[in-house]
């Protein structure tokens, strides 16, 4: 059977994941931050609704592997009916950390993603969380 994601230890390799929410776009962009900031990652915001998160070091990754990693998470966020939508984007795959490199990359996007959902229903905001 062929399917557009492939699964690696029977994990699916999630690239993106949307994150639905009941509140203002503009109240949600301080609550990411926040969230991405305290899993480790520096925020840059490239436009008033979209940024990029980093944790990590390139250049550590590519010489030592999957022993130091390298996370990169686009991210932005759209208005919807209800309130509003985060895409996070797992940019970075982990490759030149080999297999375990890999693992590790969608280990962290998954976490994240988890992160941040939690946020939101803590906050009474979330509505659904979507992979693809």
């Amino acid at each position: 059977m062929h399917t557009d994601h492939p699964e690696s230890s029977g994990c699916l390799l999630v690239k993106y994941a949307d994150i639905s929410f009941k509140a203002p776009p503009s109240e949600i962009q301080s609550l990411v931050q926040n969230a991405f900031g305290m899993s480790g990652f520096e925020v840059k915001m490239v436009t008033a609704t979209a940024g990029r998160a980093e944790k990590g070091s390139k250049g550590a990754n590519v010489l030592l592997g999957a022993l130091a990693t390298h996370h990169v998470i686009d991210f932005e966020v759209f208005p919807s009916p209800q309130g509003g939508i985060l895409r996070l984007v797992k940019t970075g795959s982990g490759a030149s950390g080999g297999f375990l490199g890999m693992r590790k990359a969608n280990k962290e996007f998954e976490k994240l993603t988890e992160v941040l959902a939690s946020w939101f229903k803590n906050q009474g905001f979330l509505l659904d969380v979507k992979k693809a």
